[in-house]
């Protein structure tokens, strides 16, 4: 009785430091690295949690090796499938698709540009700057698509912001147009595109060139900032 009651403690216990600790990683890009840990080590605590309860209340009958022979049979199956899947799952995507660093990919569940082509994941980074490891597996048969960043010309990249209604867009693009060319990112002698979003209403297109694609967030950040000063500062 008293292993029952130690084992369903440790169950609890169990659930609630692996939930707060999957929130706590997932807090922040800088701690999001450590998924494949906190994963590991959650995998390795509920193996030892089902193997000493087969052990409470089978460890009396005649056929408990048998079930723990079973058991650790059906785990490294199991183990084995977990990381297989996604790395066939990851060969199959890469010749469908042939993925690019930059390209801005978007699904059923996800958005943003790809940043990493791993072996049994992408690493995508969303609109808001959050870095999101994404399994083959969870994305090969869903619908997607995939454009080139730099969808008019090599070098170039496309972002929106929204723009209040009030706000006047020939003042709004000088200021862009002057926050660009002042900017560490971006090639100013190259050509610098601002006009309405035919899609969206009330958003701008702001199309140039970038000395480096990892500078998108930022970039975006930086504009989206402004357009938010507009905002602040319109009656």
């Amino acid at each position: 009785m008293t292993k029952t009651v130690y084992l369903i403690g440790l169950v609890v216990v169990a659930l609630v430091l692996f939930r707060v600790a999957r929130l706590l990683v997932l807090k922040k890009k800088s701690t999001q690295q450590y998924i494949p840990l906190v994963s590991a080590l959650e995998l390795g605590t509920w193996t030892f949690i089902i193997f000493w309860a087969v052990n409470i209340f089978f460890s009396d009958n005649l056929y408990y090796p048998y079930l723990i022979i079973l058991l650790a049979i059906v785990f490294t199956m199991m183990l084995v499938w977990y990381y297989l899947k996604d790395i066939m799952a990851g060969y199959l995507f890469r010749i469908r698709h042939n993925p690019i660093k930059g390209q801005l990919i978007e699904c059923r569940e996800l958005k943003g540009s790809i940043r990493k082509i791993g072996i049994s994941q992408l690493t995508v980074e969303s609109g808001s700057g959050q870095w999101y490891r994404v399994p083959y597996s969870s994305i090969i048969n869903q619908q997607l698509s995939l454009k080139s960043m730099y969808s008019m010309a090599p070098g170039e990249t496309v972002i929106k912001v929204h723009l209040n209604t009030i706000v006047d867009p020939g003042h709004f693009e000088r200021c862009v147009r002057e926050a660009l060319a002042l900017s560490s990112w971006c090639v100013a002698t190259k050509p610098i595109r601002i006009k309405s979003d035919p899609q969206e209403e009330h958003t701008m297109q702001i199309s140039f060139f970038m000395l480096d694609p990892s500078f998108h967030a930022l970039a975006k950040l930086r504009l989206t900032k402004l357009a938010e000063q507009f905002h602040k500062v319109t009656p």
